[in-house]
């Protein structure tokens, strides 16, 4: 899956560097800086996170997938900024059937604390969850990433991510995080 993931970003990369630099159209949003979080996700936010989803890990950490075949799921964590703060994504890809059962990517969920607790604010199915530069109300940006020319954009509405109607072009994912 690493592999997959690997492709797919590369692509993406590929694709923004043959892009011109340009700016967000949409005037709330604003340059800010873009960090993957160093800290490690410990063992009781993994589990918190499992429960959420209604998923009971394995000794291995595996979880059945929707594919019916036991894979181990990602959790990555990345600064949003603002009051969403630090985030876990939780990425669970396929197993040896991944291109017939995934055609559309991994499953994403991204979680912020809410207090003690962890509360999803985005969840999609895509093979890279972009973290972009930009912010709208003080959170940074969300697009959908994968091969192609644009890519669907999220922004915070002030307590989780709501689909923009417009896409950002592979210019303006440029200088973003690319998530896993």
């Amino acid at each position: 899956m690493r592999i997959h993931t690997t492709l797919i970003a590369s692509l993406v990369l590929a694709l923004a560097a043959c892009g011109d630099a340009g700016t967000a159209s949409n005037a709330d949003a604003q340059p800010a800086q873009t960090a993957v979080a160093s800290g490690a996700i410990s063992d009781a936010d993994k589990a918190a996170i499992f429960a959420l989803l209604g998923m009971t890990p394995n000794p291995r950490g595996e979880v059945m997938n929707e594919c019916g075949e036991n894979s181990t799921p990602q959790f990555l964590s990345a600064e949003l900024g603002g009051d969403a703060g630090t985030s876990i994504l939780f990425a669970m890809s396929g197993g040896p059937t991944t291109a017939s059962c995934y055609g559309d990517g991994a499953l994403l969920h991204l979680f912020v604390r809410d207090g003690a607790r962890w509360r999803e604010v985005y969840s999609d199915r895509g093979g890279v969850l972009v973290i972009l530069p930009t912010s709208t109300n003080g959170v940074h940006d969300l697009a959908d990433g994968g091969p192609g020319f644009s890519f669907p954009l999220w922004q915070w509405n002030g307590t989780t991510y709501a689909y923009s109607n417009r896409s950002v072009s592979d210019a303006e994912i440029a200088n973003a995080t690319f998530l896993p």
